[in-house]
This record gives structure tokens, sequence and C-alpha cells, in this order.
């Protein structure tokens, strides 16, 4: 069902990813998505998923997730493993019978789900006030709220992050914390504290999940071989710590190390 060619028209069109094997559930997202001016592309197997994410402008993932199918949990820990997939949206819709995958999803990296029947207008609520908001070229807009700290610019009007000047793909999960870990930098910051600012609605996450959220957040700020801004406080939490960077940008040089000049 994936067109080959796009009309100028059709490929600015925003473009979400459904993964189901549900032809009628498929046809009924294609119609709430497609009244609200969105593209919609079809994958049907994990494979197939993380090719169409690795190689369209996706904004956002639904994974249909079935009683008696297992694939959706692979598939998202697939995506975030992938560098090109990683700061992808992915989002859970948790059908009737299938309620025990919510945590494998969870566990999975999952940015946010929902468990069906979900109102449309729900739904689009969520893609239009949390993934697809309003892009602008220039995250400095006057308009734009900024926090800057080592290197890092977060637009909280945006949700957009650069670092050195590099944009920066991070999922809400990951904004969220960064966005705590920012408001808080230099500051111990405990996992419970992480929880609360990362999932403001569940409150059942465990401490090793905030563990893989925060490695991929440190990763995905890896960007232009930066430092390691985020420390891991002994029996504590996390903290946003740019002083080593601070130091190594002011290092004199020594006798002998310098390359002349």
């Amino acid at each position: 069902m994936e067109p080959k060619e796009e009309s100028p028209l059709n490929s600015a069109r925003p473009q979400i990813l459904i993964g189901s094997t549900d032809a009628d559930y498929y046809l009924l997202l294609v119609h709430i998505l497609e009244s609200e001016g969105y593209r919609v592309i079809l994958g049907s197997g994990v494979e197939e998923i993380i090719h169409l994410a690795g190689e369209n402008d996706i904004k956002a993932i639904l994974l249909d997730c079935r009683s008696g199918e297992d694939w959706a949990p692979l598939t998202c820990v697939r995506l975030k493993q992938e560098p090109r997939t990683f700061g992808i949206t992915t989002v859970g819709l948790i059908g009737p019978g299938a309620e025990s995958r919510f945590i494998d999803l969870l566990k999975a990296g999952i940015d946010e789900n929902f468990v069906r029947p979900i109102a449309p207008s729900k739904l689009l609520g969520f893609l239009r006030d949390r993934i697809l908001f309003p892009l602008a070229s220039d995250p400095m807009a006057i308009d734009g709220h900024i926090l800057a700290y080592a290197g890092i610019e977060l637009n909280t009007n945006r949700h957009s992050v650069r670092r050195f000047g590099n944009n920066v793909h991070l999922g809400p999960i990951e904004f969220r914390l960064l966005h705590f870990l920012m408001e808080n930098r230099e500051q111990a910051c405990s996992r419970a504290q992480l929880i609360e600012a990362g999932w403001p609605e569940r409150r059942f996450v465990d401490a090793k999940t905030v563990n893989v959220h925060i490695g991929r957040l440190r990763k995905a700020l890896s960007v232009a071989d930066g430092p390691d801004l985020i420390r891991t406080v002994r029996s504590s939490g996390y903290m946003l710590d740019g002083s080593s960077q601070e130091q190594s940008h002011h290092k004199p040089d020594r006798p002998g190390d310098g390359t002349g000049g």
C-alpha cells in the first residue's frame, strides 16, 4: 500500500508508520489519521518496520499489540537499538487480551502505551501535542524557552534539542529526563525524582528502566564527540555535570605537549 513516488504535497505531510497484522484495524487507523492530514505507511513484520522507519521521514510509529503475538516488543527493542530509528517516538496500542504486553513494551523502551479501545481524540491529541509539534527552522525562535548548559540547548516550546549546534533526536521520555536534569544541573537527581519527571503518570517504573533510558539519552547526546555529561551518582541516581568539559577546554598546554605555534 506504500506508493513509490509522492507528489510534493503528499511528501510534505507528516508520516506515521503503523505496525499491524490486522487489516481492518489498520484501515480504521488510516481513516482517523488521514482525516487529520497525516500520511500513513503500513509495516507488517519486524524487519519491514525497521526498514521503513530507517528509510522514511517517520514522525511516530504505532505498534498494534495483539493477543497471541509477540513481535511488537521485539520491534520496539530493535527500533531503540538502531541509530536511525532511536529517536522516533514509538507508541504501543494494546488490544484486548494483550494487557500482559504492557510491561514487555515498557521494558523494550516504548515511549507511550495506550490500552484499546482508545478514543481517536486522545490518540490524535498525543500525536499533535507531544510528537508532531510545529517545527521551525530556527530552534532559537523568539517565543521559545531555551535552557542552555555545557553546549546543550533545550527548547521547551519546540521540544527540540541541540548540542554544539547539532540536532539531537530524542523520544519524549528522554526529552523529559534531560529537561529535568538541566533544570537541576550539577545536582544529584535520585531515580525516584527521574521517574516522576520521565513518567508523570506511571509510578511503577523500576530503577532498571530509568538506567536504560539514561543510557539512551547519553548515546543521543554523544554527537560531535562531546564528553559524557551525565554522571552516575553512587547509591543515588544521576547528575548533569559539565565541569569535566570545562576543565578540558581550559587545560593549559604542558611543555613538550604542544604542536607548535
